[in-house]
């Protein structure tokens, strides 16, 4: 698969660009300088070339802080589109970015994008200001225009002509690339060196580790291998509660939604140890268990912890998932390494639990078998009787349950259906949905 970053000065338009090139609304726009903080990643098919996946570079406060960032992007990159915004020309940021890019003699795999030269030119000077740009001695120059769209298809043709001789992955590499993923979204309150466990399972310093609040915006995507299964893990911003969110913030929050509901991750919800857990916790935990998503929950700086205090943690957690007994707890030290081997074993038990079908048949004796050794409670002459029932869906796993009268289902009984469902079948980590039908038995 071929790597395709973007890397930029502040407010060029890039992040505008960039949803351009993946038809899709995946970075974050606005008109404020450094909206873009994270390391975003898009991966999609093109026509001629296969697989190509488009990098979206970071802002940090400190260009120092971003110049590690940076390194590594030009590194690993097989195509730079630098872009730069003309009606500022080139700062020292651009200037040390194109330093790098000439010691490591990436300019052959360079294509400068000028941004905004229709702002200060008319149509028939635009070739002549362009020819200033080749002074730089990179080969590849295109200006556009990234908010109204012009030229974005030449940057499209020169990808497209720019991969095609390099075209030369194998069949059998094609069908490991088909391979999926595990999804898994690493859901936190701030601070919890949660950029530290994410960078120790993709083995690279590319997730930002700082000690101010809210360092990660947007959510962001990395691959890794654990014991020969691919994972994919979502990194995603600092949520806070949403009435105290500003409207970039905003963005972000509802994107994290949509990318939970649709690709529907493992979640790893991060404690943080030291802390104890607190009501935040539990909102958000109790947010995230209601789209019924695969869950664990990571306790972490558990080095900080005597014995005695790590009993009691565990106990107040258990407490406060009373609700929710099926969903495990792991304690990690995410800067040490420590027991995360563990955490990825269980994601993996927890997504097949997640993707597991019970037959019909299997089900019902199971049911049947529960209700004469402990059968449900209901209020005198409101007996809701149950027919049979039948699994629906994966992930969440979906049962509906076919009764007499559904408004005599209630909690007590829904409940009780699902605790005779995982006393036989676990479904640990899973959320379980169960919907009722009324079936009354002249229909059968």
């Amino acid at each position: 698969m071929f790597k395709i970053w973007l890397v930029w000065s502040t407010n060029v338009w890039k992040s505008t660009l960039f949803n351009r090139l993946i038809w899709q609304f995946r970075a974050i726009v606005t008109d404020i300088p450094g909206t873009t903080i994270d390391i975003i990643y898009h991966e999609m098919e093109i026509d001629w070339i296969g697989k190509v996946a488009f990098w979206d570079s970071p802002w940090l406060l400190e260009f120092d802080q971003e110049r590690v960032f940076i390194k590594k992007i030009i590194d690993e990159s097989d195509l730079i589109l630098f872009v730069i915004d003309d009606t500022v020309w080139i700062t020292a940021k651009e200037h040390s970015i194109y330093s790098y890019i000439m010691e490591t003699n990436k300019w052959r795999q360079t294509l400068l994008v000028v941004n905004k030269l229709d702002v200060n030119y008319k149509s028939d000077q635009i070739d002549l200001a362009i020819a200033d740009y080749y002074e730089l001695w990179i080969e590849n120059v295109i200006w556009i225009s990234a908010k109204n769209e012009l030229n974005i298809t030449e940057i499209e043709d020169f990808i497209v002509n720019f991969f095609k001789d390099k075209e030369n992955i194998s069949n059998e590499e094609r069908e490991d690339e088909e391979e999926k993923p595990i999804p898994i979204a690493i859901i936190w309150k701030p601070n919890v060196w949660k950029s530290t466990l994410l960078n120790f399972l993709v083995w690279k310093e590319l997730a930002k580790v700082e000690d101010y609040l809210g360092t990660t915006r947007d959510y962001i995507t990395w691959d890794f291998d654990y014991k020969w299964q691919k994972y994919r893990v979502y990194d995603t911003a600092w949520l806070r509660k949403k009435w105290n969110i500003h409207w970039i913030e905003k963005i972000a929050y509802d994107k994290i939604r949509w990318m939970l509901e649709y690709v529907r991750p493992c979640i790893i919800f991060m404690i943080d140890g030291s802390e104890w857990v607190t009501h935040r916790d539990m909102t958000l935990l109790a947010e995230i268990n209601n789209l019924a998503l695969p869950i664990m929950v990571a306790v972490n700086k558990m080095d900080l912890l005597d014995s005695k205090q790590k009993k009691q943690i565990q106990l107040s957690v258990q407490a406060n998932l009373d609700y929710a007994k099926y969903i495990p707890i792991v304690p990690i030290v995410a800067k040490e390494w420590k027991w995360v081997s563990t955490m990825l074993d269980m994601i993996g038990d927890i997504t097949a639990e997640a993707q597991k079908r019970i037959d019909t048949n299997e089900l019902n004796k199971v049911i049947n078998t529960e209700m004469i050794k402990r059968p449900p409670r209901f209020p005198k002459n409101k007996i809701c009787k149950l027919y049979y029932i039948t699994q629906i869906d994966i992930n969440a796993p979906t049962f509906v349950a076919f009764i007499n009268k559904k408004e005599r289902a209630n909690f007590a009984f829904k409940k009780w259906i699902e605790n005779s469902i995982r006393n036989n079948f676990w479904f640990i980590g899973t959320p379980i949905v169960i919907r009722f039908k009324e079936k009354s038995r002249d229909s059968e």
